[in-house]
């Protein structure tokens, strides 16, 4: 996702990378699997987790600064999303139904880079005004950010730390829509730092966000912030950060003896709560042949240590530059192999992998889900092309140029992001580079809204599809925290809902007496309503 700050990479000698080779070979069982005669894919049965508790481990966060709004640079409303008078780029997306949210950097010279955010509520058609954290001692570059699946805490964000502070960032977006709206400590988007490591590199970070509550291993844990760096102590490795309860944050680490690269990408499957990493590596005595490195593992309700559990792993030779996806048991790992542009996926949540070839050309890949369907964008020669899969990653159908001029878009990592159907990209055409948004393709695709909700005898809530497609399956459920007896909890499914259709959701009749708090969830959407409950009625929502 980002160049190095620096070039610094420990040496190792044929000899002994040779004899580390063998050893390796006699003491590891592989399971080796040719897809074709280009991709072989290799998974590891008795990789053991060598993780060890780092030193960030149970430290505390501390509150850097809330969100600024930029009044003296001005956003457009069309795909021009993020200009200034200097450089735009390196833009992050995410986002829920209609909801998009990108945060990029604005870098005056390489010593003032600071972070810029703006959100679009209708799809990417209109977007909000700039806000953005302007601090003098940091520098912002290579922001990532993912939405959590929580209406109360929606977006978890960080960005490549400063090697001159050694300062680790957690992003705060209780709202991707308000950066006004609060969370426990937050009053509106907050920046906090995590310090205390001994870092002489920093190469590249991401973040996978996981709602919090009774499903997540700690009371206000997130989601996983994961970098690859280099220290004094450990030499090569990759270190993931999570926050546990109020301020305080668990970390491990996992060290190498041989050489990472420059990219690490994560994400969380939500539906199977197992963690995803991918990464370059080369060198490493364990493993026969180098290529990009993908371990998974459970994501343990009410455990703070859940990477102490199993962590599969699988390598796919001679694999370079990853960007992956997971969801609904799937998970996709694009990577550039030999010039090629290739697909890992997974239909058993990581169990195994088969690869596809998406392109023959092409560089910098990013992969995202949309129910079956799956979006790669990339680069060729200046230009940034989508791929669309239908059939879960099988076969590949190859749509672009997008941008309109030709040769427009930056030419290096982290110059363009996906998703969902959502493509952000640096823009080179004027003297100062620009963030460009646009569609990726045509993609058909239900998009579930809460329309509204009301109390009476119960609790009813009016669901609605405005995408583009059906919608079936939607498991939904509707709970109060508080005040009610009988009938706390009500579930159900929509088996069918069509496009432009609505349907009703209702608790039917309860019990109780008092304050609550109710909580409705149709699929990967929730809201939370406050009321009053008066003995079989409901009031004040």
């Amino acid at each position: 996702m980002n160049m190095r700050q620096n070039n610094y990479k420990k040496v190792v000698t044929i000899a002994l990378a040779f004899s580390f080779c063998l050893l390796a070979f006699q003491a590891t069982a592989y399971e080796k699997t040719e897809e074709n005669e280009h991709y072989i894919i290799t998974k590891i049965e008795d990789y053991k987790n060598k993780r060890q508790p780092s030193l960030l481990n149970n430290q505390q966060l501390q509150f850097k600064e809330k969100v600024q709004y930029i009044p003296q640079i001005s956003t457009i409303s069309n795909t021009p999303i993020i200009t200034a008078d200097f450089d735009a780029q390196h833009p992050s997306i995410t986002g829920s139904n209609k909801d998009v949210f990108v945060i990029a950097e604005l870098a005056q010279d390489i010593f003032t880079v600071d972070l810029s955010m703006v959100f679009s509520q209708d799809g990417g058609t209109t977007w909000s005004d700039l806000y953005g954290w302007q601090t003098d001692d940091t520098v912002e570059s290579y922001p990532c950010v993912d939405y959590c699946e929580n209406s109360e805490f929606e977006g978890y964000g960080t960005f490549l730390p400063d090697i001159m502070t050694q300062e680790i960032a957690l992003l705060h977006f209780p709202s991707m829509t308000n950066p006004e709206a609060p969370y426990g400590a937050d009053e509106g988007w907050g920046m906090w730092l995590l310090t205390g490591g001994s870092y002489t590199d920093f190469y590249d970070i991401d973040v996978a966000g996981y709602p919090h509550g009774e499903d997540a291993p700690a009371p206000d844990f997130h989601g996983v912030l994961t970098m690859i760096s280099h220290s004094d102590n450990e030499g090569e490795q990759i270190e993931n950060f999570y926050e546990t309860v109020d301020t305080s944050v668990g970390a491990c680490y996992l060290g190498f003896e041989g050489e990472l690269g420059d990219t690490i990408t994560v994400d969380i499957d939500l539906s199977t709560q197992t963690y995803f990493e991918a990464m370059e590596l080369k060198n490493e005595p364990e493993l026969v042949e180098d290529g990009v490195f993908l371990e998974l593992c459970y994501v343990e309700p009410g455990n703070e240590q859940w990477w102490e559990n199993d962590w599969p792993v699988f390598v796919f030779e001679g694999a370079a530059n990853p960007d992956l996806a997971a969801a609904n048991g799937n998970c996709f790992c694009v990577c550039e192999v030999n010039g090629d542009l290739v697909c890992y996926y997974s239909h058993d949540n990581g169990g195994s992998f088969t690869a596809s070839t998406i392109s023959t050309e092409g560089q910098y890949p990013k992969v995202s889900i949309i129910g079956t369907t799956v979006l790669c964008s990339y680069t060729v020669d200046g230009n940034i092309y989508s791929a669309l899969s239908e059939d879960e990653g099988v076969t590949w159908e190859i749509f672009g140029p997008v941008n309109a001029q030709s040769g427009s878009v930056l030419p290096s990592e982290q110059s363009h992001d996906i998703h969902g159907a959502h493509l952000v990209w640096t823009d080179i055409r004027d003297e100062f580079n620009t963030i460009i948004h646009d569609s990726a393709g045509e993609v058909a695709v239900p998009i579930i809204e809460i329309d509204t909700v009301s109390g009476g005898f119960g609790v009813t809530a009016t669901v609605q599809n405005t995408g583009s497609a059906a919608a079936t399956d939607l498991d939904w459920r509707i709970s109060f925290d508080g005040g009610v007896f009988v009938g706390s909890e009500k579930t159900g499914t929509i088996f069918s809902l069509g496009i432009g259709e609505s349907a009703t959701i209702s608790t039917g009749l309860i019990l109780g007496i008092g304050a609550t708090s109710i909580t409705i969830e149709v699929g990967s959407i929730s809201e939370k309503r406050d009321g009053t409950v008066l003995l079989f009625f409901v009031a004040g929502i």
